[in-house]
């Protein structure tokens, strides 16, 4: 089953629906140096996979919490086919090792907006025709009255 599509029921009922993986893709998450990562970063006692540990979540499109030596939980994957490609590598590679990566009704699928953000944080007025302030955070510290 390493490496073979699957579709898995997460949280809100959404389907998380992994790729399978090439054989290149596949090879790659058996690598040693993939598995020195798992055990060094994600699973590092001393951050206990929590948050974020490797600051991956950008670059993948996933977060995974370690839970103790060799069992982390995928706890949020974004909705794109480069996130769901980051979640197959990482099951396979955990499978492989004989770690157990729990992907439940706890891992919640988050659908990727196509607007881009900036966009709307510079708006000068609401829909009702208010005009509104955009506050900067002072960059030097907390404003004291």
């Amino acid at each position: 089953m390493i490496g073979q599509e699957q579709s898995i029921t997460v949280a809100n009922n959404m389907t998380l629906i992994i790729p399978e993986l090439c054989e290149k893709k596949l090879a790659l998450a058996m690598k040693e140096e993939v598995g020195e990562y798992i055990r060094k970063t994600i699973h590092n006692p001393y951050s206990l996979g929590w948050p974020d540990p490797a600051d991956d979540f950008p670059s993948m499109g996933i977060v995974l919490q370690a839970l103790d030596e060799k069992t982390a939980r995928v706890l949020l994957v974004a909705g794109d086919l480069r996130a769901r490609t980051n979640v197959a590598l990482h099951c396979a590679a955990y499978a492989h090792m004989g770690f157990t990566l729990l992907i439940d009704q706890a891992t919640f699928l988050r659908e990727i907006s196509e607007e881009n953000p900036s966009e709307h944080e510079n708006d000068s007025t609401k829909a009702d025709g208010e005009s509104s302030t955009v506050v900067s955070p002072d960059p030097h510290g907390m404003e004291v009255a």
